[in-house]
């Protein structure tokens, strides 16, 4: 079980590149907030199916959720539609690197939350591989506005109280609230743990598809119908989606949402590649170079056990 969380995450972050860039790719069609509910509404049938099989098999049961537990999902569940918005509004000025990496900030604000409330304690070399791919992913956010890695670091500070920045701070502690509040309702569930987690991932997309499908009707009609109309090309978002759920719910319930979080921005790399292979963006100097330093915090994170004797 110890490497299975790494596999997760690996797995989450690659579902969530290819339902992001779906999702981009539909801003056109559906608009801002059509493109962002999406990856709700398409991802309901395919984790309805998910647990319904799941639950169909013989030893596999429907856990016992509290309202302890419930509430938490459904906090996390919130949280989550609140990051989402913010995201696709970065979407929509950002290109599509910049736009994943200004929601990266939340794994150091995970990392503080689990601390505070879980009263997690992290090793040396766990914190120093997320102190490091924040740094990356902040040379990556600004990569695109300046020709070296100096002129870089100097766009950064002198940016630190800037809009942008304070949607990417706002957009991460968002996720970092979501994600905190999942992890907390997974492990406060008694059962095998992918009973817990598909049936509190199915709990979440249902909530979600309900609350923002109602938003849109209410507020965003024109959008609500265009996500209907255009379902066809929506469905790789949501299948997507639900790998990504998937893949998250299971790591959050084996280890640290930070730690899941930290390795998860591999996202950052796979989201660059598809910049260059799809949307035919320009790789520079100093985006490679915040590509080596993320690899490398999550390095640092996968084999902490054997970095902790040596720092």
């Amino acid at each position: 079980m110890e490497f299975i969380w790494i596999f997760a995450a690996i797995f989450a972050a690659a579902c969530q590149t290819a339902r992001s860039a779906f999702q981009k790719n539909m801003i056109s069609k559906l608009g801002e907030y059509g493109a962002a509910y999406i990856r709700f509404c398409y991802a309901l049938p395919f984790t309805s199916l998910i647990w319904l099989i799941w639950i169909s098999i013989p030893g596999n049961n429907i856990p016992d959720l509290s309202l302890y537990s419930l509430f938490l999902c459904l906090l996390g569940s919130i949280f989550q539609v609140l990051f989402t918005y913010v995201l696709m509004k970065v979407f929509a000025h950002k290109n599509f690197a910049t736009g994943i990496a200004f929601s990266k900030t939340e794994v150091i604000l995970i990392a503080f939350l689990e601390i505070i409330i879980l009263s997690v304690t992290f090793s040396t070399s766990i914190l120093l591989g997320i102190i490091l791919g924040v740094i990356s992913v902040l040379l990556l956010s600004y990569a695109k506005k300046a020709d070296s890695i100096l002129k870089t670091i100097k766009l950064l500070i002198n940016s630190t109280l800037s809009v942008g920045t304070l949607v990417g701070l706002l957009s991460g502690l968002l996720l970092a609230g979501s994600v905190v509040a999942f992890r907390m309702s997974i492990i406060s569930v008694e059962g095998p743990l992918l009973d817990k987690s598909i049936f509190i991932s199915f709990i979440a997309i249902v909530f979600q598809t309900i609350l923002v499908g109602l938003y849109l009707v209410i507020n965003k009609r024109d959008q609500f119908l265009a996500v209907i109309k255009y379902w066809k090309p929506s469905l790789p978002a949501g299948l997507s989606g639900t790998g990504a759920t998937f893949g998250w719910f299971v790591a959050f319930g084996l280890t640290t949402a930070a730690e899941v979080r930290a390795v998860g921005q591999i996202e950052l790399i796979f989201s660059i590649l598809i910049s260059v292979i799809f949307f035919k963006e320009k790789i520079k100097m100093t985006e490679l170079t915040g590509i080596i330093l993320l690899g490398l915090s999550i390095l640092i994170i996968i084999f902490e056990e054997n970095l902790k004797f040596l720092i």
